[in-house]
C-alpha cells in the first residue's frame, strides 16, 4: 500500500527555489533517509509533508488524499518529531502525553498513554518535567507523543543528532519496530550510518532537486568508479553531491 505520494513539489521563498520539482513514493512500512547538505530543502520538505507549510506547485498525497486541500482530513495520519524540543516544558512526561491524546481525541488516552509509557521504558521518569529531561530521554518522549495518535507516516528530522552512543541504539530500535507495525518513517539525518543501518531507501537533495532516490547498496554501485572499487555510503554521498575530496 502506497502511504505518500509526492509528484513535482516544488518550493519558493522569495523568489527563490527552496525545492525543484521533487518526486518520490513510499510504501506501507517503509524507511525513507532523506540525506543533502545544509540547506538542500530537506526541512522544507518535511514541513510540507507534515501540512506544516504548502508547496507553491505540486502534489502531495497521503493514502491517496490530496494533503494541500484536504489538510485537515490527513493531519491525524501524520507524526512529525522535529529535531528541537516543543514539548510543554512546564508539564511532567505523562503529563504532556495525556495533554497530546486527548488533543488528538486518542480514545482511552489514559490507558494508551500508559502503555506507551512501557513501551518506551519511561516509568522511572513518566514524573519528570519535561525541563529536566536529558537529550535522549527528551527525544524518546517526543517520539513516543508522535506515536500516540496512530499514524501512518513519521517524520523525523535528525532523531539522534547530539546523543550518546548508548541512547542513539536505543532510538534505533525504537524505530525499526514501526516497520513491523506497518508505519513508513522519513528520516532527515547527517549520519551516514544511521541511514545505511535504518533506513530501506535513501534519497538525495541538493539545492532543492532530488538527485537520486535507491537502496544504499545501489548508490554506492551508481557512484562506483569500475567494479572493483568499493565505496562507503559516505563517499558515494560526497560524490552525488559533487563534494569528494578524498
Amino acid at each position: 500500500m502506497q502511504i505518500l505520494n509526492l509528484n513535482k513539489v516544488s518550493k519558493k521563498i522569495k523568489n527563490k527555489d527552496i525545492l525543484k520539482n521533487v518526486s518520490f513514493s513510499i510504501d506501507e512500512g517503509e524507511i525513507l533517509g532523506l540525506l543533502g547538505p545544509n540547506g538542500a530543502g530537506k526541512t522544507t520538505l518535511m514541513k510540507i509533508i507534515s501540512g506544516l507549510s504548502l508547496p507553491s506547485s505540486g502534489g502531495v498525497r497521503i493514502l491517496g488524499t490530496d494533503a494541500v486541500q484536504y489538510r485537515n482530513k490527513v493531519k491525524d495520519l501524520i507524526g512529525f518529531v522535529m529535531q528541537d524540543n516543543n514539548m510543554e516544558r512546564e508539564f511532567t512526561v505523562k503529563e504532556a502525553l495525556l495533554s497530546y491524546a486527548r488533543l488528538y481525541r486518542v480514545k482511552n488516552a489514559e490507558a494508551v498513554v500508559d502503555e506507551t509509557i512501557a513501551r518506551f521504558n519511561m516509568r522511572e521518569w513518566q514524573n519528570r518535567r519535561i525541563d529536566k529531561l536529558s537529550g535522549g530521554m527528551a527525544r524518546k518522549a517526543m517520539i513516543a507523543r508522535a506515536l500516540l495518535a496512530g499514524p501512518k507516516l513519521l517524520l523525523l528530522d535528525e532523531p539522534s543528532v547530539g546523543l550518546d552512543p548508548d541512547v542513539r541504539l536505543d532510538i534505533w530500535r525504537e524505530i525499526t519496530k514501526l516497520r513491523n507495525q506497518g508505519i513508513s518513517v522519513i528520516i532527515t539525518t547527517h549520519y551516514m550510518e544511521e541511514a545505511e543501518a535504518l533506513c530501506d531507501r535513501i534519497a538525495i537533495l541538493k539545492q532543492g532537486e532530488l538527485l537520486a532516490v535507491d537502496t544504499a547498496a545501489n548508490l554506492k554501485h551508481i557512484m562506483a568508479k569500475g567494479d572493483g572499487e568499493h565505496l562507503t555510503l559516505e563517499k558515494a554521498f560526497l560524490r552525488f553531491i559533487g563534494r569528494e575530496v578524498f
